[in-house]
């Protein structure tokens, strides 16, 4: 049986994007929230949802995610330690399910992985996210696709130029210092046109500012060690 079943817990803000993502990849949307609010606005962006809370073993075990056209369980709460408790309640019933989870800190990600995710969906990783959303293009689909689902540790970071930073009013022609540090720059945000990003290509020269968001890809130590190095910088 083909896997196209997401089963989302939690209608969060990362949720709405994560949906849309999966929906555009022609994934089945299943919302699991028990938030009266929250569950108006998921019926009204026309996904399935199951009104009900997931800190009961018996209302996991509803879910029948031993189901094999289920992908995936995405756990993505804005509360860690709701994250955390679910989490590892659904790999205790569900031990082959594939599980990914949020992780607003990197010092939490190996508390994520030993509660029993498959994927952490990292502080990174979010950024991008929102700046992919925007984007309807089926490669970048399929960038996506690979950042939610694949256990490497390739990733994709969204950093914000701040001013005086030694990216701050530089041209992307005259950058050595990302390709020097092992990672690939797939395009910028302009904070003067905030729904417009700009790909990457040795066709464009466009000068980077303040407040201008450049989204980059490689692994995520090297990630790391760049933005602290742009922090450094300041």
């Amino acid at each position: 049986m083909k896997k196209n079943k997401i089963i989302i817990f939690s209608f969060s803000k990362l949720a709405v994007q994560i949906a849309h993502i999966l929906g555009q990849k022609g994934y089945d949307i299943i919302i699991i929230e028990e938030d009266p609010k929250l569950v108006s606005e998921a019926k009204l962006s026309n996904y399935s949802v199951v009104e009900t809370s997931l800190m009961d073993d018996k209302n996991i075990l509803s879910l029948q995610m031993d189901d094999p056209s289920i992908e995936a369980f995405f756990c993505v709460s804005d509360d860690k330690n709701i994250n955390l408790f679910v989490t590892l309640s659904v790999r205790k019933l569900y031990s082959k399910l594939k599980i990914i989870s949020v992780s607003f800190a990197t010092q939490d990600n190996k508390t994520m992985h030993l509660a029993g995710a498959n994927k952490i969906i990292n502080p990174y990783e979010i950024g991008a996210l929102r700046i992919f959303r925007l984007l309807n293009k089926p490669y970048i689909l399929n960038i996506l696709d690979n950042i939610l689902f694949s256990e490497s540790n390739i990733e994709v970071a969204e950093i914000t130029i701040q001013k005086d930073s030694i990216l701050d009013r530089v041209y992307l022609k005259d950058i050595d210092i990302i390709e020097d540090n092992n990672l690939i720059l797939l395009g910028i945000l302009d904070k003067e046109i905030e729904d417009k990003f700009i790909f990457y290509s040795n066709g464009i020269n466009h000068k980077i500012d303040e407040g201008d968001t450049i989204v980059l890809m490689g692994k995520n130590t090297d990630l790391e060690n760049f933005t602290l190095l742009l922090d450094n910088s300041n």
